[in-house]
């Protein structure tokens, strides 16, 4: 199996993800300090970790969207605590349907960065194993 669908679909996740919260930062966030950076922060890393893990054909490159999904569901889980995150916290699934929406997402590109750097992996010790060796071509 190629490596490029899960490349091309981690990346996809990666500009939803970024784009989410692009338009979260225009809807309602850009007037909070801290966080309205962040968000900006995040759809501009988002962008670089689509473009990373598309033009990049090292298999680190699915670390850069792993990054980002892994580092937006810690905020999101941080923002819904008693301290919040940059002394801004949330309750439930606010804003809805946005929040939900955001995390399914996350999660999906996450499994899909994964997946990319299990299989990228399993490709190269394939393709570095001597002639006649159990697994090699």
């Amino acid at each position: 199996m190629s490596v490029f669908p899960l490349r091309l679909a981690t990346a996809i996740g990666s500009v939803l993800i970024g784009a989410i919260h692009l338009r979260l930062y225009f809807d309602s966030y850009r007037d909070i300090d801290d966080v309205g950076r962040s968000f900006i922060l995040n759809a501009v890393a988002a962008g670089v970790a689509a473009v990373i893990v598309l033009l990049w054909p090292s298999r680190l490159a699915f670390f850069a969207p792993l990054v980002v999904a892994n580092a937006t569901l810690v905020a999101f889980g941080l923002s819904r605590t008693d301290q919040g995150i940059f002394n801004f916290s949330e309750r439930g699934w606010n804003p809805s349907p946005d929040a939900v929406l955001a995390v399914v997402v996350e999660i999906v590109t996450a499994v899909l960065a994964v997946a990319g750097l299990v299989l990228a992996g399993a490709r190269r010790a394939e393709s570095a194993a001597p002639p006649g060796a159990l697994g090699s071509p």
